[in-house]
């Protein structure tokens, strides 16, 4: 995917792939925040506009290695599976779309599509 913004937040992939892991392993930044020792509100503002200092990103990625990213039944993703699109602004744009039509965001609505995929 392209992202124009990635330079105003070098982690941005990473925080996505954070979101996704949440939602999907049924955690919320409560739960996040526990495990790394630091209160709710700053889990918010890592997310929001903060850094995550490198200590808690390996806490982080300790966790998601731990507990593996369930899509679906057919599909189990970890930190180390990574899928990458070069997609027109145009084509970006129309999956954008499809995926708010189902209430959903890309990310989720291209980890449903692969969920579906007879792999």
């Amino acid at each position: 995917m392209l992202y124009e913004d990635m330079a105003d937040d070098p982690q941005k992939e990473f925080k996505i792939s954070m979101k996704l892991w949440l939602k999907s392993s049924g955690f919320d930044y409560a739960w996040l925040a526990t495990h790394c020792f630091v209160t709710e509100t700053t889990v918010r503002n890592w997310m929001a506009k903060k850094s995550i200092p490198a200590a808690k990103c390996h806490i982080i990625n300790s966790l998601m290695r731990d507990i593996p990213l369930s899509l679906g039944t057919r599909v189990a993703v970890n930190e180390e599976t990574h899928i990458k699109l070069r997609l027109s602004s145009d084509a970006r744009q129309r999956l954008d779309e499809k995926a708010a039509q189902q209430g959903k965001s890309l990310v989720v609505y291209l980890a449903d599509a692969i969920s579906e995929l007879s792999i």
